[in-house]
């Protein structure tokens, strides 16, 4: 089996590629494609004025101004969850003006019933974390002041029994709830905006190291992300079976 380690902290605690959907690290653009990190090739289409910027670690998307602003990662069978999911990424918002969705798989428009998404909402005082079941659409909302102009890791996790909001590794919101989670919509899914949902775009906002798992990852696993950053291992050949090029992503802004 490919084998593609995130080490932490300079030691293997836990193999993130376990699961691992889409990794963005945001330094692998070209032209207005970024490519998928996690090796998968879901690569990602930049939209409208959406800027290429410094982040937390490298570089960074920026959403400029509401409206088609975001990313784009086109529908595909690998982006279908269900069971247990982890959303997660650093943001930096330089005021909360207005609703934002971080990760958008259709959760408004129709195909809110097979789903996943979050973000914050009413200027940034409450999460939303968003997810299907088939027929209805289970929501964590819950109020959580946010912090502007400063880089926040922002993770949303379902276990099958318990959805979670953490902030900088440490929960921030919980709902028990215990639902088939089916995350299994055709639809696009969206980074820094909900498609044809221009009110709900992160506007004024940054996004870096976004990534989807297809498992709820541990407490332990998200505190070590947020506390000591990726040690990425990239792929030396897509076709072999081994993997190399341990680069650490270094650097804050």
């Amino acid at each position: 089996l490919l084998a593609l380690m995130l080490i932490v902290a300079g030691h293997a605690t836990a193999d993130l590629a376990e699961g691992l959907v889409v990794y963005f690290t945001f330094d692998n653009v070209k032209g207005k494609t970024i490519v998928d990190d996690s090796g998968n090739g879901l690569d990602a289409d930049i939209i409208a004025n959406t800027d290429i910027v410094d982040g937390k670690y490298g570089k960074a998307i920026r959403i400029t101004a509401v409206g088609a602003d975001c990313v784009n990662v086109p529908a595909a069978d690998e982006l279908k969850i269900s069971g247990e999911i982890t959303m997660a990424a650093w943001i930096n918002q330089d005021s909360w003006a207005t609703d934002g969705q971080w990760f958008d798989k259709n959760c408004h428009n129709g195909g809110e019933h097979s789903s996943y998404g979050l973000g914050a909402f009413q200027s940034g005082k409450n999460f939303n974390m968003f997810l299907g079941t088939g027929n209805s659409r289970p929501t964590l909302n819950s109020p959580h002041a946010m912090d502007t102009k400063k880089w926040l890791h922002v993770v949303g996790t379902y276990d099958g029994s318990t959805m979670k909001v953490y902030v900088d590794g440490e929960v921030a919101a919980e709902k028990d709830e215990k639902f088939d989670f089916k995350g299994t919509n055709d639809q696009d899914l969206r980074i820094g905006c909900s498609k044809d949902r221009p009110n709900y775009t992160f506007e004024n906002g940054s996004i870096d190291e976004a990534a989807v798992w297809r498992r709820a990852l541990s407490e332990a696993e998200i505190q070590e992300i947020a506390n000591e950053g990726f040690l990425a291992v990239s792929p030396l050949d897509k076709v072999a079976t081994t993997w190399g090029s341990i680069k650490r992503k270094a650097g804050t802004y």
